[in-house]
């Protein structure tokens, strides 16, 4: 297989770093709000603290890692389609916010009632959407033999499948819309990036580069994290039905460190070749084909 060139390799590169730089942005930001705020007295969820002044960084963290895992090729068509889905969920937690809007802010500068701002924004992101699978559609029809596989193709269905169905939700059930829809896509946002996270597990442990430049560890890491992952999942949602005080603010924020944990990883181990060799798709080109 041939190796991506020195700009694709620092394409990759910016890419992961982008991503670890946006992730610390939002987790200062939620730190530095809480420090404002009285003691004890703690917003219900990450997602909550859309109503303090994080609020400009929340929104914009999330749809920038969005724009990052749909730009970054994934190490397996997989891979790539995985990261593609997440993108897609992405946006949607960022753009319509948890309906609690919490009482533990420094400031408060968002009002209650976020409908017109979810209404105008959603609009903008099913026009994105839209684009997005045109453009994708175009592609495939455009595609040499062997450059598609079968499972872009399922994913491409599914991604149209995604955008009729939150669209007819969203225009048939606007009030349904806005009470659920940030809960359903962060959990399948979470579901994305624990698949992702496990599938770098199984592949690292065939690779070179990842045992020259950091010796047996980073499958027993990928694993480590994507199980974590996993039980703070359970946790949260065994704690939620229970009503287990700040549960979802520490499953959120667990899960928000996990995950800048596994692309400070993959960023040291990929460094110097920015995919991994897939056995499994000698073939495989190192170009991303997104779905929407």
């Amino acid at each position: 297989m041939e190796l991506p060139s020195g700009p694709e390799i620092r394409t990759y590169r910016y890419v992961r770093l982008a991503m670890i730089a946006v992730l610390l942005m939002l987790a200062v930001s939620v730190v530095i709000e809480r420090v404002k705020t009285d003691p004890g007295c703690w917003q219900g969820s990450i997602s909550a603290y859309y109503y303090t002044p994080v609020h400009a960084v929340f929104v914009g963290a999330l749809l920038a890692v969005a724009v990052c895992m749909v730009v970054l090729k994934g190490n397996t068509n997989l891979e790539d389609v995985l990261l593609n889905l997440g993108g897609m969920f992405a946006p949607v937690v960022a753009l319509v916010p948890t309906p609690n809007a919490g009482s533990c802010w420094s400031e408060r500068v968002m009002l209650t009632d976020a409908t017109p701002s979810i209404v105008n924004n959603m609009w903008g992101l099913f026009a994105a959407g839209g684009l997005g699978i045109v453009i994708t559609i175009w592609l495939w029809r455009k595609a040499e033999p062997g450059d598609w596989d079968q499972r872009q193709t399922i994913a491409l269905v599914v991604s149209i499948g995604i955008f009729v169905v939150g669209l007819i939700w969203f225009i048939g059930l606007r009030s349904n819309f806005e009470a659920n829809a940030h809960y359903w896509t962060a959990v399948l946002l979470f579901v994305m990036i624990i698949w992702i996270v496990f599938q770098n597990a199984r592949q690292s442990r065939n690779s070179p580069e990842a045992e020259r430049r950091l010796g047996p560890w980073p499958p027993r890491l990928y694993f480590v994290i994507a199980g974590l992952m996993a039980v703070c999942v359970i946790l949260g949602l065994v704690g939620w039905r229970a009503d287990w005080r700040n549960v979802v603010l520490l499953v959120e924020a667990a899960l928000i460190l996990l995950f800048l944990a596994f692309w400070a990883i993959q960023t040291v181990e990929l460094w110097d070749r920015g995919l991994r060799a897939d056995p499994s798709e000698p073939e495989a080109k190192h170009l991303k084909v997104p779905t929407p």
